[in-house]
């Protein structure tokens, strides 16, 4: 089968839709089909590190300056698609690719299989409309709800994602649950942290972990706040901040003024190679996101043994088994610091339990995949667009 991924935003930006990217791609090409990614970048133009990625011509979005927007209008990608013969688009994109793919789904007559991975009625901050939050809010989900009932079959990463999803598009022709693997050659608990312990200096000292764009949709202050209760009892408590983002700046004024500079450090951006060391370090990993349809770094920590410490909200209770694989804390700096310290406390080793939709390897996310484009090519063939 040949398949094009059509995505909104591509490498060298790393977030939660190039990795599920990366690995349905993996899993799909480890089963002998073909995978083609239709991408924004500074140029019509074929990648130079990878032929079969196809990059746009786009413009860097200026309230987040790591996305391109693909605004130009060309025929390029109904050309490419005809060109290789393309039997399904997987659509990850709700921007200026994500419009493409579903015009050239009509217009080609292929099957189109949308993958919603992000909460951008979260994330209206950023939009460059003057409205108002409520106005711009209701016009998203028209849109939005347009793009779930056009598609042949729509993937969310997670059922309580699925589950909303469902409240606000009842109406879609096909829905799985279906979130990505993780790469256990890399992540597992034979993995070492101690080179990551000794080049920061930490080699004895209670180390926690964040890893993640650092946007203040992470909810990175509840954590932060969290650090001087924590400290109370654990004084020699370091928290590391792997990542970077628009409000990284935000972030490490806020540690400044708390006079946390010497318990937080910003790490800035870690090579993909070096990640899976900085969980393996790590006593435990720290999560507030309320923006996540699955938070894939939940499941790279489990993968190295280490344990989660989740706020009880959205998703993260879907991962995390409380007392099992992890602890959950209520909306609150004080009872994350209580929960952080009763993991910190406990010599029991923590269980890598993954909830059931979770894929255990590549195989059984490939043939999910496959089961869900042949369901989206049979709707195709039986509805009228």
């Amino acid at each position: 089968m040949k398949i094009a991924m059509v995505t909104d935003t591509w490498l060298p930006t790393k977030d939660g839709v190039v990795n599920s990217i990366i690995q349905f791609r993996k899993c799909l090409e480890e089963l002998g089909h073909q995978v083609y990614i239709f991408a924004p970048g500074q140029k019509n133009k074929v990648s130079e590190e990878d032929n079969n990625v196809f990059l746009f011509k786009s413009k860097i979005f200026k309230p987040y300056p790591d996305y391109r927007m693909a605004i130009y209008p060309t025929g390029r990608t109904q050309k490419l698609l005809s060109e290789k013969n393309i039997d399904v688009i997987h659509n990850h994109g709700m921007g200026f690719m994500g419009i493409r793919a579903m015009i050239a789904s009509k217009f080609l007559e292929l099957p189109c299989v949308f993958n919603f991975h992000t909460w951008v009625t979260d994330a209206l901050q950023y939009s460059p409309l003057n409205l108002p939050d409520n106005l711009l809010k209701r016009l998203t989900w028209i849109y939005l709800r347009y793009l779930l009932k056009k598609s042949h079959a729509v993937i969310a990463p997670s059922e309580q994602t699925m589950m909303e999803l469902k409240e606000k598009c009842p109406n879609m022709h096909h829905s799985a649950v279906l979130p990505p693997t993780i790469d256990r050659t890399r992540y597992n608990k034979d993995v070492d942290g101690q080179s990551i312990r000794k080049r920061w200096g930490v080699e004895d000292e209670s180390l926690l972990l964040h890893v993640g764009r650092i946007s203040k949709e992470k909810n990175l202050e509840l954590i932060i706040n969290s650090l001087p209760y924590i400290k109370k009892e654990r004084p020699d408590v370091r928290l590391f901040i792997v990542g970077d983002g628009p409000a990284k700046p935000y972030f490490e004024s806020l540690v400044s003024k708390k006079g946390l500079d010497d318990v937080i450090t910003f790490t800035g951006f870690v090579p993909e190679k070096e990640l899976p060391k900085y969980y393996g370090a790590a006593d435990a990993f720290l999560f507030a996101s309320t923006f996540e349809t699955l938070g894939l770094v939940m499941l790279e920590a489990l993968a190295t043994g280490t344990p989660v410490v989740g706020l009880d909200h959205g998703v993260i209770p879907e991962i995390i088994n409380h007392g099992d694989n992890g602890l959950l804390f209520k909306d609150s700096p004080k009872d994350c610091a209580e929960k952080t310290l009763k993991i910190l406390r406990s010599e029991k080793k923590i269980s890598d339990n993954f909830n059931e939709n979770i894929p255990q390897d590549n195989l059984e996310c490939g043939k999910k995949l496959e089961e869900i484009y042949e369901t989206a090519r049979e709707i195709k063939k039986k509805r009228i667009n």
